[in-house]
């Protein structure tokens, strides 16, 4: 179901990780960069992999609600994510995965309506 994120959440803990921990970015800026990076990936592999059979719908609407649903869900990740760094001690990663895993599902069930 939700399996397809797992390789760009494992470059974005990659590369949230080297940019705080080598390069010490700001963790709010660093979080925002790698959101974009890794929804740009994730496009081509629910639209080519996942949802391969449904091409009922022409690429540019298939983008645009792709586009209208992960950015919402980014918005919604990155409000979540700020505020537990600010309210809590948990490691960055640790909020990163806690974000990551319960928002894989919602965008999950939304872009399968795309696609339908």
């Amino acid at each position: 179901m939700a399996l397809w994120g797992i390789p760009g959440y494992i470059l974005a803990f990659i590369l949230n990780y080297t940019f705080n921990d080598f390069f010490n970015w700001n963790v709010y800026i660093s979080y925002f960069i790698v959101s974009i990076v890794i929804t740009s990936l994730n496009f081509f592999i629910v639209d080519q992999i996942v949802f391969k059979g449904d091409k009922q719908k022409s690429l540019k609407k298939r983008m645009i609600g792709y586009l209208s649903i992960v950015s919402s869900s980014k918005i919604g990740e990155w409000i979540s994510y700020s505020f537990l760094i600010w309210i809590t001690t948990l490691h960055y990663l640790v909020v990163q995965f806690i974000i990551s895993f319960v928002f894989i599902f919602v965008k999950y069930f939304f872009l399968k309506k795309i696609h339908q």
